[in-house]
């Protein structure tokens, strides 16, 4: 695909551009070669011989996350924005883009000012006749609104972007959500919340509508669920999943360890811990352990206690959980106490609930 393309056509296209208009076309042969081949930006770079300067910014490419991909009647697709890499990567970059690969391969791209169509990732594109709305988005971190929800509108006709300005109760700054069109409404249903600077991201647990005719969002569901989340009290991070490698390691004995995880495990706690405090984890006096059926969810556990599902989502910094109902005041505390004590148990430094 870029066998043909010269060096020079290299140079001029390499980095990510703003359109000026709206849109504004960017057809040109290497992002279409890019487009096909999804080749991520480290071996666009080396294919060229392109050494990197201080100050020259990412290098364009079709390898993303957090990018829709929505068929059309003609068979064609249109990918929309999305991101290449995390923010440490010379290369990260978010983009503001629409891409439609035709059923012959050709290919069209359209730019857009930042300021009609901001940099987009993790958003859901959903169709409406002769129009995709994009609602959500992650986004740069110093660009994200607590509290609002964004929302654009892609004329399939035009490929115009719009800004629609909404109303009513909506989710707030939501992304890695899922979406679908019903009855002239966007359902949106999961998800992840900004709440705010530094602040870790809340699930969304309930259900919200935008009716595309008005531009006014509805809350749908508005469960009574308690949540509650747990960290180091020193804020370090956890080292839950090395744990749960090194477990799985030992569990399988025909495994050929590098012994990563364990000199991780080393250099974080200093030593390494008895593992069993990690089999009851979430396993206090009653809980019922779920096994788990899907491999996308590797960090997330679930218990029953009391009849009430118990979920736990581990990251690094901080554990939540969700129980998808209520707990007697009683029987929360004991939860809680439990895997406050099996996480220092493991850890051997103090665990805290979040404040």
């Amino acid at each position: 695909m870029t066998a043909g393309i010269s060096r020079d056509v290299f140079d001029t296209w390499r980095a990510p551009r703003f359109g000026t208009a709206n849109p504004t076309r960017l057809d040109n042969p290497l992002w279409a070669a890019l487009v096909h081949e999804r080749i991520n930006a480290w071996q666009v770079n080396k294919r060229f011989g392109y050494e990197r300067v201080p100050g020259a910014g990412p290098t364009w490419c079709f390898d993303r996350f957090g990018q829709s991909e929505t068929p059309l009647d003609d068979t064609s697709t249109v990918y929309i924005a999305g991101e290449h890499e995390d923010y440490y990567d010379p290369d990260f970059y978010i983009y503001n883009d629409v891409v439609i690969v035709a059923a012959d391969g050709a290919v069209a791209i359209y730019g857009y000012p930042r300021d009609v169509f901001p940099p987009t990732d993790f958003h859901t594109a959903t169709r409406d006749g002769d129009a995709i709305w994009l609602v959500g988005s992650l986004g740069y971190a110093g660009a994200r609104k607590a509290g609002t929800t964004q929302v654009c509108r892609l004329d399939l006709q035009t490929m115009a972007i719009e800004t629609i300005v909404t109303t009513g109760d909506a989710p707030g700054w939501i992304h890695r959500h899922r979406a679908e069109l019903v009855e002239g409404a966007i359902v949106v249903r999961g998800g992840l919340v900004e709440r705010g600077p530094d602040l870790p991201h809340d699930e969304n647990i309930d259900e919200w509508a935008l009716d595309v005719a008005t531009g006014v969002w509805t809350r749908r569901t508005a469960l009574d669920w308690q949540r509650w989340a747990v960290r180091r009290a020193d804020r370090r991070r956890n080292v839950v999943w090395e744990l749960r490698q090194l477990q799985w390691e030992a569990e399988h004995a025909d495994f050929a360890s590098s012994g990563t995880m364990r000199d991780m495990v080393m250099r974080e706690l200093g030593h390494v811990p008895d593992l069993g405090p990690l089999e009851a984890l979430y396993r206090c006096a009653g809980a019922i352990a779920i096994e788990q059926d899907d491999p996308d969810e590797y960090n997330i556990f679930r218990i029953e206690l009391d009849g009430v599902i118990v979920r736990f989502t581990e990251d690094s910094d901080r554990i939540a959980a969700i129980v998808e109902g209520q707990l007697s005041e009683l029987r929360l505390r004991m939860l809680q106490q439990h895997v406050l004590q099996h996480l220092a148990a493991l850890h051997g430094t103090a665990w805290e609930l979040e404040r």
